[in-house]
């Protein structure tokens, strides 16, 4: 290994020459100039198993946006200067208009909403593959016919080498797999083990790049947006290639289609060309004009191909002594949802390089440098995956494209963003003005394409993005990138101890919503199901395979919301402690950060809780006609949200230590910021608490989860690492006046409070997708995501308090991660659901 007193340069392989191979390239190459401590920099060679750039030559578009100033740092500054050739409309004068993405329901020709993108820029993925290929092609560092075979090393300090079919070999100090959403690095990593293997979505993907000839018709592309437009029901529509700016009957335009292949599965014999085509206009009618029309008018010969969508869930891998590792699709493959795929690829690429220069200037060894990245890579890439997932069901009925991400918060991402509470789509309500001393919500803009040349240097902060997203247009494909036609939701949260709620109140004021917020419809599910979710949870058989419609959502959203307005309040500071954000009021009081990661855990929580119990936000019988309704330890405020909009003639007040809920909520919601436990907030007529303050006859509520790890089939050792884990969690949390496992000794607590009636339901909950019940796996991965996302937050102030240092934090976190990749081992958490009423 090369080191920064002279030595070689560090040689490194990089296998498959797609954008995310070929950006890392140019990277590793660049290093000498920006290096705290210039070296003799990387010998870089990329491995391709195409024998040319043209032997790929299919086309999608791809937007870049909160990526954007990372996309730009790893890019040599000729190169930059060519970038606006990938642009699919580079004559466009980019306003407001331009940087923004309309999204219609293609039934009806409604604008649903439309979202701002300042700075972002679609491209030709084809062009910009070109752009980034052409200096390294020329230099000789691309090879292409090189097919991966074999990596083969000796100990953990020797070079890699790597065995192509044609019998050549190369030796290096490092090794990066960018070679797509089916990767070969990937599957030699795992060593040929099924867990490496890549998955059917269910969903199928539909591509034409087609040339009317007519510019009657392109006008009539450019008037649903001069970029790009997502339509609901067919999927996007946007421009193409336009290399004759004057002359619209020559551009080249693209549409998108995307569906459930339980819906209308696809014959064999017609994935590509004028079969494709004719199998897309014979089986998509009835769309409201123009979009109809887009489909129709496609003549023969256009470009068309159709694919089921793949997908990858990310899991920890051992990197060889910190000498290989995936980026891109080969670490996390998901579906086009978002357009978060490319975004992840750029910061992959970035990631890579700062480990490696970490190596060089001697900060840090290999080992710990590539194991840091791969953590990050591996947590941020499933998460990610997952989300894509959710958003593609909710995508699929107009009814509940507003539950989507995108829908409810825009494409900002929390690189860019100052705090949580920025704007969330246009929908052409505007928010009530912030109460002063609230800090800034706009979205920091993404450097110019047409600038690019001219941009300053200004890096982000190495940290994971937001789930927001953009849309696109191609399916995992081996150059690591892709473009979404679609839309998205913050994705909802696991489980740990509920933030106690919060002393002097400040009122966040709510007023008419625009979010569209509505309890889960309740599923019918067979009898046999129910049985086994309410008893013992019975795995899934060695000979199960997972259905096309895995982990896929229920349906049955509806909105009830339909005004705006925004949360008011003057206490959004907070406290850094490392690198994690808890609140200032009370600071102290609740061990547990209040960042966007919690604040997305925590909406996990909630939709996993709706799944659980069938789409139930209770069980306490309330009557039909409540009037006040308190929700204490708040957290998001989604369940206020959604019982706000299920009893709308209900004043519901949601009280929390952080003020962490979102701008946009229904006009009977408010939230307060205060210390539940002092009584200058207490409302004493109230029919339905989580905690207390009822009128007589009132009901209470508590929903919590007792943080016990339960096995009940003896695949639990007695040292499992998750286990563990926990037990170090509940000596953590006492130091701060915390019991996890009071959830399940509540009854005598109520009584002595005088309540009557008192009635639980328990349900178990597996911890990871291990459960026969397909319901029971979808909520097993939520509930193994909401244990990974805590885990960041425990080596500060939980594990601190027991006074473990941060390696034996680190080693203790990174054992109970491998445990969580072990479904053999059927662990469980019980969810404890009290109520009671208050004596008439």
């Amino acid at each position: 290994m090369a080191a920064s007193n002279g030595g070689a340069a560090t040689k490194v392989a990089i296998v498959g020459a797609g954008l995310t191979g070929l950006l890392t390239a140019h990277g590793l190459k660049k290093v000498p100039t920006y290096s705290l401590n210039p070296c003799n920099g990387f010998d870089v060679v990329v491995f391709e198993r195409a024998l040319h750039i043209a032997d790929r030559p299919r086309d999608w578009t791809i937007l870049i946006h909160w990526a954007m100033p990372l996309f730009k740092k790893l890019l040599p500054e000729h190169v930059v200067e060519k970038l606006p050739e990938a642009l699919c409309n580079p004559a466009l004068t980019y306003d407001e208009e331009a940087e923004s993405l309309p999204v219609y329901n293609g039934e009806t020709g409604e604008l649903l909403f439309k979202n701002r993108l300042p700075g972002a820029r679609r491209v030709s993925r084809q062009r910009l593959r070109a752009v980034l290929a052409k200096d390294l092609d020329d230099t000789g560092i691309i090879r292409w016919g090189k097919r991966l075979t074999e990596l083969c090393h000796d100990g953990e300090s020797g070079p890699v080498q790597l065995r192509f079919e044609d019998g050549s070999t190369f030796e290096a100090d490092y090794v990066l797999g960018t070679d797509g959403s089916s990767s070969k690095v990937r599957e030699l990593l795992f060593n040929g083990d099924e867990a490496a293997r890549v998955h059917l979505s269910g969903y199928m993907f539909a591509t034409a790049i087609v040339r009317y000839g007519d510019a009657a018709k392109v006008e009539e592309v450019l008037k649903a947006h001069p970029v790009a437009a997502i339509t609901m029901a067919m999927d996007s529509v946007g421009v193409m290639y336009a290399d004759t700016p004057e002359e619209l009957g020559k551009w080249t335009t693209f549409w998108v289609k995307i569906w459930r292949k339980s819906v209308a599965p696809l014959p064999e014999g017609v994935g590509v060309g004028d079969k494709a085509l004719e199998y897309l206009k014979a089986t998509t009618k009835n769309l409201a004009e123009p979009f109809q029309f887009f489909i129709d008018w496609s003549p023969d010969g256009s470009e068309c191909y159709i694919d089921e969508m793949k997908y990858w869930v990310s899991q920890p891998f051992d990197n060889r002594g910190g000498r290989v590792t995936l980026a891109g699709d080969a670490a996390h493959p998901m579906l086009i949802y978002r357009g978060q795929g490319f975004q992840h690829a750029i910061l992959d690429a970035s990631q890579y390089l700062d480990a490696l220069i970490k190596v060089h200037e001697g900060a840090v060894t290999r080992l710990q440098a590539i194991s840091a990245y791969d953590a990050d890579m591996v947590e941020r890439g499933a998460k990610a995956v997952q989300q894509s997932l959710q958003e593609a069901e909710f995508s699929m009925d107009p009814k509940t494209v507003h539950k989507m991400l995108m829908a409810r918060q825009g494409h900002a991402s929390e690189i860019w963003k100052c705090n949580r509470r920025v704007q969330p789509a246009d929908s052409g309500r505007q928010p009530a003005p912030e109460a002063t001393n609230t800090t800034d919500r706009a979205s920091r803009a993404v450097d110019s394409f047409a600038a690019l040349s001219t941009m300053p240097d200004n890096d982000p902060p190495r940290s994971s993005p937001d789930k927001e997203g953009i849309d696109g247009g191609a399916p995992s494909d081996a150059s690591g990138d892709r473009s979404s036609a679609s839309v998205p939701n913050r994705d909802p949260s696991p489980a740990s101890p509920e933030p106690q709620p919060t002393t002097s109140p400040t009122t966040l004021t709510g007023g008419p919503a625009a979010r569209p917020h509505a309890m889960f419809h309740e599923e019918d599910h067979d009898q046999e199901a129910a049985d086994e979710r309410s008893s013992v949870i019975v795995p899934a058989g060695d000979d199960h395979v997972p259905d096309e419609d895995e982990f896929a959502l229920t349906d049955g959203y509806e909105t009830a919301s339909t005004g705006s307005t925004s949360v008011t309040s003057s206490i959004y500071a907070h406290t850094i402690e490392n690198g994690r954000r808890y609140q200032h009021f009370k600071n102290g009081r609740y061990p547990i950060p209040n960042d966007d990661e919690e604040l997305n855990r925590e909406d996990m929580k909630h939709a996993m809780m709706l799944e659980l119990c069938d789409g139930k936000l209770f069980y306490a019988p309330i009557g039909a006609n409540p009037q006040k309704i308190l929700d204490i330890g708040t957290g998001t405020g989604m369940w206020a949200i959604e019982i706000g909009d299920l009893f709308p003639t209900a004043r519901v007040r949601g009280i929390d230590l952080s003020p962490t809920q979102p701008v946009w909520v229904p006009p009977n919601v408010d939230f307060l910021v205060d210390d539940c436990e002092q009584g200058d907030w207490l409302d004493h007529d109230v029919d339905f608490v989580h905690f207390r303050s009822l009128k007589p006859g009132g009901w209470i509520e508590l929903q919590e989860l007792c943080a016990e790890v339960l096995c009940d089939d003896n695949t639990m050792p007695d040292n499992d690492p998750v286990k563990y884990m926990y037990e170090l969690s509940h000596r953590a949390f006492s130091m701060f006046g915390m019991d996890v496992t009071l959830p399940k000794s509540l009854e005598p607590l109520l009584r002595d409070a005088g309540f009557k009636n008192i009635q639980c339901v328990v349900k178990k909950v597996p911890i990871g997708p291990w459960a026969r019940d397909k319901t029971l796996r979808l909520i097993g991965m939520y509930q193994r995501m909401a244990v990974q996302d805590l885990m960041p937050a425990l080596p500060g102030r939980p594990f601190q308090a027991l006074g473990l240092s941060q390696t034996e934090s680190q080693v203790t976190l990174a054992h109970a991660r491998s445990g969580l990749a072990n479904l053999s081992v059927h662990r469980y958490f019980h969810y404890y659901f009290w109520f009671a009423q208050k004596p008439e």
